[in-house]
């Protein structure tokens, strides 16, 4: 019977929801030898052709558990999801935009109430659960997660939202913004923290990240030997900017000698990067280094980020990959609320963020700029403050 549950959306392709559980999991179970965790999203899923831990679906979990088990919220922006866009993340993307289109626009009451029962779950949200979902016994944690769903929640939706989290044991947000809105709904957070991720170089040694890193990924660090910028960006988030954004790449190859290294973090349905870098590639100058890296692992996408000379991106887990290994970064678009409000919480006050296709390459010098010493001190300060959060959750599971 589970002892300890890891719920999230840990069920689709995205870089940061893969990571979470393999982080988590290898600290509880250092910590927590004798108990036992399994790994939970809405539905079964095994993505561990991409590094990831497999799923149960969580009703499975739930119904597979100790009277007394604890279901940990281990990472992700995943306060107040609702349940359409939990569900259409799972979908296959040639689906996504009818189901978006369809469904979500004109029926979302009944669509709602199909996915729940596909699901198995009554809780007015998919992973604020309530106790109608949950036993007396069961426990509820949230672990620095995201909540920047919150600030669009009002009336009768905040108040059942508020009603779900002063059920939990023990909440903890990941940024300032998510505090505000939370505490403005009426519910109560113990503390903010920087996200769980930000361990990844503490839990994961330099051997181990390179033994687990794929064939391809390996051999296109080792050519490149660390002379080449990591770029990523949403599809959504570079529409109309593709031109701008190759100016930008192209004056910083060419000063600094860099090969651009364009990179997949997600390809989950809404959240595929693939179509975006496409187009701004055919707008770079015909003589820049040029490689990509569209369909990676878990830990190779970490490992590329990790010998670059700077990571540039909208992907918030791209930045809080460089901010564990000591990369500089740039958090790209100013209407990109996750990564702004993550890095105003934690960042460096001098590093880049929201910054617009035109701004790129100044921010990029500017990034690149900041003394070496400054983000290790700041990795080593974000690993410690996590992990009094961890002590924290450790105490609640004894």
């Amino acid at each position: 019977m589970n002892d300890i549950i890891l719920y999230g959306a840990f069920d689709r392709h995205n870089y940061g929801d893969l990571l979470f559980p393999l982080v988590m999991e290898r600290l509880l179970s250092e910590k927590f030898p004798k108990k036992k965790i399994v790994v939970a999203g809405l539905i079964e899923s095994d993505l561990s052709q991409f590094n990831a831990l497999p799923t149960h679906s969580i009703k499975k979990a739930l119904n597979e558990s100790n009277k007394d088990v604890a279901i940990i919220l281990a990472g992700g922006d995943v306060v107040a999801c609702d349940w359409l866009s939990a569900y259409s993340y799972l979908l296959p993307n040639f689906l996504f935009p009818v189901f978006e289109r369809v469904f979500v626009r004109f029926i979302p009451g009944i669509t709602e109430k199909v996915i729940k029962n596909i699901i198995g779950l009554k809780s007015p949200t998919p992973f604020d659960l309530t106790s109608v979902d949950l036993g007396k016994e069961m426990k509820l944690i949230y672990n620095s997660v995201g909540a920047t769903s919150v600030s669009n929640i009002h009336g009768d939706a905040a108040l059942s939202l508020s009603a779900a989290l002063n059920e939990a044991d023990y909440v903890t947000v990941r940024d300032k913004f998510g505090r505000e809105h939370v505490e403005r709904i009426g519910s109560k957070v113990s503390d903010i923290y920087p996200d769980s991720a930000t361990v990844m170089s503490s839990v994961y040694s330099a051997e181990e990240i390179n033994k687990k890193t794929g064939n391809a990924a390996a051999s296109l660090i080792t050519k490149l030997n660390g002379n080449y910028l990591v770029f990523q960006i949403s599809s959504a988030h570079c529409r109309g900017f593709e031109a701008e954004f190759a100016k930008n790449l192209t004056s910083i190859a060419n000063e600094y000698n860099l090969t651009i290294v364009f990179i997949a973090i997600g390809n989950a349905a809404g959240h595929s990067d693939s179509a975006g870098i496409e187009r701004i590639k055919g707008y770079l100058g015909q003589n820049i280094k040029v490689e990509q890296y569209l369909n990676g692992g878990v830990f190779d996408l970490m490992n590329i980020i990790k010998n670059s000379q700077c990571y540039c991106g909208t992907s918030l887990h791209g930045l809080i990959t460089s901010m564990a290994f000591h990369v500089p970064r740039v958090g790209l678009m100013p209407t990109h609320r996750k990564q702004i409000n993550y890095m105003a919480t934690w960042d460096l006050p001098t590093m880049p963020s929201g910054v617009l296709p035109s701004e790129l390459s100044n921010a990029i010098n500017k990034a690149m700029g900041i003394p070496k010493e400054e983000l290790v001190e700041k990795e080593q300060h974000l690993t410690a403050k996590y992990m009094d959060n961890f002590d924290r959750i450790c105490t609640c599971l004894n």
